[in-house]
């Protein structure tokens, strides 16, 4: 199976190590464990890499399993080298 990079970003207030610490176990126990997180200018970058059958699978599937956290996703964002040619 094929694996995929991609962003999704977060917007939220500025946030401290903590709170990063806290939406790293939560998003965790939601099945994104193949994300990282990183500061964002409008949030939150979590910087995945995931396995699907095809590009939109994982996008939808990361971002069903951002969002059953609470978390909104504002818009996704990929590097030209990441789509498959």
């Amino acid at each position: 199976m094929p694996s995929y990079r991609f962003s999704l970003i977060v917007p939220l207030p500025a946030v401290n190590h903590e709170q990063i610490l806290d939406m790293t176990d939560t998003l965790g126990q939601a099945g994104c464990t193949d994300a990282s997180i990183r500061g964002h200018e409008e949030g939150v970058e979590l910087l995945f890499q995931r396995s699907a059958d095809s590009l939109q699978e994982a996008i939808a599937s990361a971002i069903a399993d951002v969002e059953r956290t609470g978390y909104p996703v504002s818009r996704v964002e990929m590097q030209r080298e990441a789509i498959p040619g």
